[in-house]
């Protein structure tokens, strides 16, 4: 009977040292504003370029690409809808060129930004997740523990294993690059990891439970991180808010 004890006993510990550093993202954010958010966006991926908001959205037959987005109103400028065959994913903009993965369709999707044209299609070999861009690579996550930096025709650079107090990181979703750090939505979860892109570390783990809407469905998880002027921008998938902050000093 000790030994059985013993064993729980450690088990318990294994399972707290998991989560033990977990922190409130008001610990470190301060909530500046609320915003409206379309419920019917199904929020993949979320960006500012040259001070423009742009949204992709999910869901076969109702994923949309929306362009310059009112944050006061949440409406978009201009928008496109993508072919009914494809589930739009995350998004970014290098080197005047938007990309938007599909999720299971092997396809990224690249667009004029500034038109909304579409210009060419690649093969892609995963899911498509999220997607961010440091400047240089394009960065991408596919459900996995592993981001990826690739080149503008997705040929892989390099990847990192992202870890949380030396576990596996599972569930990654859409991405944001801030401030020399890659912040990810984790999947299923209210979490939002902050992770090291030489190591793979996960630096903070913000949890956001204490904004979640009431009354969500189980599918629309918190997801979105958008970064401009110093502001962070966080909303979900169907969310009624966006929410903007500013990191405390």
């Amino acid at each position: 009977m000790k030994k059985v004890i013993i064993i729980l006993l450690l088990l318990l510990c294994a399972c707290t040292k998991k989560y033990n550093n977990i922190i409130s993202y008001d610990q470190y954010l301060k909530l500046e504003n609320t915003y409206p958010h379309n419920t019917s966006s199904f929020t993949q991926g979320l960006f500012f370029y040259n001070n423009e908001l742009y949204e992709t959205t999910g869901l076969y037959g109702e994923s949309y690409l929306y362009k310059n987005i009112d944050i006061t109103t949440n409406i978009p400028n201009k928008s496109i809808k993508l072919d009914d065959n494809y589930f739009g994913e995350g998004s970014t903009i290098l080197n005047n060129k938007l990309y938007v993965l599909t999720w299971k369709e092997n396809k990224v999707l690249v667009y004029n930004p500034n038109t909304l044209d579409l210009i060419e299609t690649y093969n892609y070999d995963r899911e498509g997740w999220g997607l961010t861009t440091d400047g240089k690579y394009l960065i991408a996550s596919d459900g996995t523990s592993k981001i990826y930096f690739m080149d503008e025709t997705f040929n892989n650079i390099k990847k990192i294993i992202v870890r949380f107090n030396n576990e596996e990181v599972y569930n990654l979703n859409e991405l944001e690059y801030i401030d020399g750090y890659i912040w990810a939505n984790v999947w299923k979860s209210n979490n939002v990891a902050i992770i090291n892109p030489q190591t793979g570390d996960v630096i903070k783990m913000l949890d956001f439970s204490n904004l979640v809407p009431l009354n969500l469905h189980e599918d629309e998880v918190l997801n979105g991180i958008a970064y401009d002027n110093h502001k962070i921008y966080i909303t979900g998938k169907n969310w009624p808010y966006l929410f903007e902050f500013i990191i405390i000093d």
